[in-house]
């Protein structure tokens, strides 16, 4: 059974458990960044602008930008494989 919290505004909240971020290395040198725009109005012109400030702090070389058909539609298995086969930095938008 789950535990259920209940917040009470008398009382101090408690501290969130610490979070562990998954290892990360070093940007290598002529890196190459693939970019996955989900088709929403204006989703390209973001994902550039982010690629341009990137590239501006680390060696990125390559810029590649994937276009999804829609928003709801997910990348296929394969298609990730291939990006992540080819790419140091796979960056997406999720969300709203």
């Amino acid at each position: 059974m789950a535990d259920i919290v209940v917040l009470r505004p008398d009382e101090e909240p408690q501290a969130a458990a610490s979070v562990g971020y998954a290892p990360r290395g070093a940007v290598p040198e002529n890196a190459h960044v693939v970019l996955i725009e989900n088709g929403k109005p204006r989703a390209r012109d973001l994902m550039q602008y982010v690629a341009d400030e990137l590239q501006e702090r680390y060696p990125i070389a390559t810029v590649e930008i994937f276009s999804k058909a829609s928003a709801g539609k997910p990348i296929e298995a394969d298609e990730a494989k291939e990006m992540a086969a080819r790419a140091h930095l796979v960056i997406t938008g999720v969300g709203d």
